[in-house]
């Protein structure tokens, strides 16, 4: 419980503008993994818009906490994927594709919205769709992140 106590205060920071809180800016966008498609990891991907409090809160109170936990530190892999964004990566199959072209294709219209995908790009468990108001959104992730990891 102090591990969310600690992130809904940091949200709360981040969203609140507190002086020394600065945004990580846009995690890998990289969904292809060099060694060749590793269907055990999951892919904890969020599709952020730029300007958007809650997309901030997510990318720099929650994610990292889940590479801080060594139940997922080396079975997780975070992206970030911009909605409507022209920039390119490399998709899982290993191909360029435009951030605006994943969103599409996974059907994301709304940030923040992370998805949980295995290695080949299936997802694995529930999208998680919105922010945080209430303090709720560390358990919410850490569940979603279980779930996918144990199918």
């Amino acid at each position: 419980m102090k591990l969310f106590a600690r992130l809904a205060l940091l949200a709360g920071l981040i969203l609140a503008g507190a002086p020394g809180v600065h945004a990580r800016g846009p995690l890998d966008s990289s969904l292809h993994e060099t060694g060749g498609k590793q269907p055990e990891l999951l892919y904890v991907v969020l599709f952020s818009l730029p300007d958007c409090p809650y997309c901030v809160a997510v990318r720099d109170a929650y994610l990292p906490a889940l590479t801080d936990d060594p139940r997922f530190r080396e079975r997780v892999r975070i992206r970030e994927v911009g909605i409507g964004s022209p920039r390119l990566l490399r998709d899982f199959d290993g191909r360029q594709a435009t951030h605006a072209d994943v969103a599409r294709r996974y059907k994301v219209k709304f940030a923040p919205t992370v998805l949980f995908l295995d290695g080949t790009g299936q997802p694995r468990a529930e999208a998680l769709l919105g922010g945080d108001s209430v303090g709720l959104y560390g358990g919410y992730l850490e569940n979603r992140v279980t779930q996918g990891l144990a199918r």
